[in-house]
């Protein structure tokens, strides 16, 4: 009997509205985070695995929550979409890097003349070309293989205690300029990664187009479609491991700079 009293308050009003802001925070994260949303993960593993990590963090925010317990729903709604826009704001920043990697398969199914040959997307549910998906896939495997996970789970973590549970106010100017610097990074990435290939294809395109000058009588349309294809995959060969190094510096870097949103 004298572990009743610890045990009810364990389940007070209090304690279940905390868990379920920090629950909610996860799954904004979960909802947009690379990998865990990049691939069709079943919802079952997610919201457990939300749970889960929603139940380690507990014992650790719980003390430090404090903030006016919700008397309506409204209010209680208000502290759940907030929380929420935090973790999806976080995951939204991360994808960000993803975005500027499957530009750069745009760019390069675009020289390489293969922009008209899509593939379906089954979590986006659109169309987008080969060499996107192709460097989607590469990212995600450097993605797991510098363990970028722990990254953002560092990151979701500092959130907690830069705007903690039943946070009510709006973003301050240094995290708004900072996801700002960062969503322009997305640009400076792709370009970086895509110019090597992308510049060789265009002198290719230069100097079969001074070749159609030349002779006339070739069909030089017939013969540009196949040899560039051919040119684009070995120089995606070529290139991969300076691809792959390329990003994973680079994927440091904006992962790093993501925590310091929280510092």
């Amino acid at each position: 009997m004298p572990d009743a009293p610890s045990l009810l308050t364990l389940f007070s009003p209090k304690n279940i509205v905390v868990f379920m802001l920090i629950f909610t925070r996860m799954s904004g994260l979960f909802a947009t985070a690379p990998f865990f949303s990049t691939f069709q993960m079943p919802e079952q593993v997610k919201i457990w695995f939300c749970a889960l990590i929603s139940f380690i963090l507990y014992p650790i925010l719980s003390a430090k929550a404090q903030f006016i317990m919700p008397n309506s729903m409204p209010e209680f709604a208000i502290l759940i979409a907030i929380e929420f826009c935090i973790g999806f704001a976080i995951g939204f920043i991360a994808n960000l890097l993803f975005a500027g990697v499957s530009m750069v398969g745009e760019l390069i199914s675009i020289q390489m003349g293969l922009s008209m040959a899509n593939v379906l997307d089954p979590v986006s549910g659109e169309s987008s070309t080969i060499m996107s998906s192709l460097y989607t896939y590469l990212a995600v495997l450097v993605f797991i293989g510098l363990g970028a996970y722990e990254y953002l789970f560092a990151a979701i973590y500092k959130s907690f205690f830069a705007m903690p549970v039943g946070f009510m106010g709006v973003f301050n100017a240094g995290v708004i300029e900072g996801a700002m610097t960062l969503a322009g990074q997305m640009f400076q990435i792709a370009f970086g990664l895509a110019m090597p290939i992308f510049s060789v294809l265009l002198v290719c395109d230069i100097l079969l187009g001074m070749m159609n000058k030349v002779m006339p009588q070739m069909n030089i349309f017939m013969v540009s479609l196949p040899f560039k294809v051919f040119l684009g995959l070995v120089l995606i060969l070529l290139f991969l491991k300076g691809s792959v190094t390329y990003l994973m510096d680079v994927m440091a870097q904006y992962l790093q700079g993501i925590l310091h949103l929280f510092t």
